[in-house]
């Protein structure tokens, strides 16, 4: 996309971070007149790898499927602005807050008068429908639905705290009182910690995005205490005994389970995320040198993954799919299922969990298949397969994982397991 002159300025698409190893968003960068400039947000974001610097666009990448969608917005979001400012009268002075509008126009956001002052909760709650109504923004680039649901309770969460508090709860508040005074309010709700650290979180996010969009000034809220609280959730993982006793589960009886049994066992032998295992099909089955391998494109890492096909995937295929893969479960049903299978097939180990609500430490011991969900595949697949002695990277390679210092903190190994698996390699023998 070329830079286009025009007597009122030239307009540009550029990355926020030249050098980010993450997704950074792309900016709107218009020039006009002696050194004045309107930076805005696009609403999408990509990788500096995948940025065409001098053509301004998306790179020609076969796995991004939509940047064609994508280039076409940038480009209609460039002509229809420029089209907008060239229409205005040329004995109108041409200010900051006028271009603002035309732009905020052409992406479909909600456009609040000049005379009135938008309060956070106003932005927030613009912010969150824009993501559902913006008509310029591709689909796969906005918020993912769950995170936009998130965005909605800890916006809920705020209204309830406001009206109750009476707490006058805008921009120029939000710092370290309204923290502690949140923090205390959400505690008292009995919330546990880790949802007090999504909604910090949350609060953060729309914050930068205030501050972006120009529309925030006060960054009392980048205070180093102003930070996400969380606290380690119980995860496990199952051994290769309990694989083979739920693969070894007779559950004809109950074809919704069998279903759900089958596809937490695609998951456990290809290492992915439910968002990627959930729902495959034959079409993602390629043949190399004779080998059947899964080909997955993994939403979250945005990378294209290739697993061997498992011969116990395969017996799961030919006896009761007729060939294919089962088809896709929803998450929450998968979960309730998944519960039921563990106990069925006797794992009833237990488990020690600890979780903080209400500011209280509180101490539960439960049977490991109470807590089996979606993610126990994954993370079963990893600790399993490293215990095996498969080698590090390339169980990496499989999973999608991009460090090994975030790999060994994924994984669930003892001391005395990792103890017995360095004791078989050369050094001690």
């Amino acid at each position: 996309m070329i830079s286009i002159q025009f007597t009122s300025g030239s307009v540009k698409f550029r990355l926020k971070d030249n050098k980010s190893n993450k997704e950074t968003p792309i900016l709107f960068d218009y020039s006009f007149g002696r050194g004045n400039r309107l930076k805005y947000s696009t609403g999408y974001k990509t990788s500096v790898k995948n940025w065409d610097t001098k053509n301004q666009k998306i790179r020609a990448i076969s796995t991004i499927t939509n940047r064609d969608e994508i280039n076409n917005k940038l480009k209609e979001i460039e002509l229809r602005f420029i089209k907008e400012v060239s229409n205005l009268d040329e004995n109108e002075k041409i200010d900051k807050i006028i271009l603002k509008s035309i732009f905020d126009e052409i992406i479909g956001k909600k456009i609040i008068a000049k005379k009135d002052k938008i309060t956070f909760l106003q932005y927030a709650d613009n912010f969150v429908d824009s993501q559902s109504n913006n008509a310029i923004t591709a689909s796969s680039m906005k918020l993912a639905p769950v995170t936009v649901r998130s965005y909605k309770q800890t916006i809920e969460k705020l209204k309830d705290f406001n009206k109750e508090n009476k707490y006058s709860l805008d921009f120029d508040t939000i710092d370290m009182n309204f923290y502690y005074s949140f923090v205390s309010f959400l505690e008292e709700k009995e919330f546990s910690l880790n949802t007090i650290g999504k909604h910090i979180k949350n609060i953060n996010a729309l914050m930068n995005r205030a501050t972006e969009d120009e529309v925030n000034t006060n960054l009392k809220y980048k205070h180093r205490d102003f930070k996400r609280v969380s606290e380690k959730t119980v995860s496990i993982y199952l051994t290769a005994k309990e694989i083979d006793a739920i693969y070894n589960l007779d559950l004809s009886y109950n074809l919704e389970w069998q279903k759900a049994r089958d596809i937490f066992l695609i998951g456990y032998y290809t290492g992915q995320r439910v968002s990627d295992y959930n729902g495959l099909t034959r079409k993602n089955i390629k043949t190399f040198d004779n080998q059947e391998v899964f080909e997955i494109y993994q939403k979250k890492t945005k990378k294209v993954v290739y697993i061997p096909v498992h011969h116990r995937i395969k017996k799961i295929m030919k006896t009761r799919y007729k060939g294919n893969l089962p088809p896709k479960l929803p998450a929450p049903l998968l979960n309730e299922y998944l519960k039921e299978i563990g106990a069925k097939a006797e794992i009833n180990e237990k488990v020690n969990t600890q979780i903080t609500k209400g500011g209280i430490i509180k101490k539960e011991t439960v049977l490991k298949s109470e807590i089996i969900g979606t993610h126990t595949a994954r993370r079963s697949f990893c600790t399993n397969a490293y215990l095996s002695k498969m080698p590090v990277i390339d169980i990496m390679a499989l999973s999608g994982h991009t460090t090994e210092r975030e790999f060994y903190n994924y994984i669930k190994v003892t001391p005395q397991e990792r103890a017995v698996k360095i004791a078989d390699t050369a050094f001690f023998k």
